[in-house]
């Protein structure tokens, strides 16, 4: 079963949690870079393709 955190399932490789988390929180606030994020993949990151879709759905 995975585990999850901040709605994200956290799986063997992933997106680097706190990378993901500091870019949202920009996001949130306004300050995010306008250049496309690029996260670490790190051992029990967030799950790539969930980050992608909820970026995906913030920035459109």
């Amino acid at each position: 079963m995975a585990e999850h955190f901040r709605g994200f399932d956290i799986v063997r490789r992933g997106y680097d949690r706190p990378q993901v988390d500091t870019y949202l929180a920009g996001l949130a606030a306004g300050t995010a870079p306008a250049a496309p994020p690029a996260f670490d993949i790190v051992r029990r990151g967030y799950d790539r393709a969930q980050v992608d879709t909820r970026l995906a759905e913030l920035r459109s």
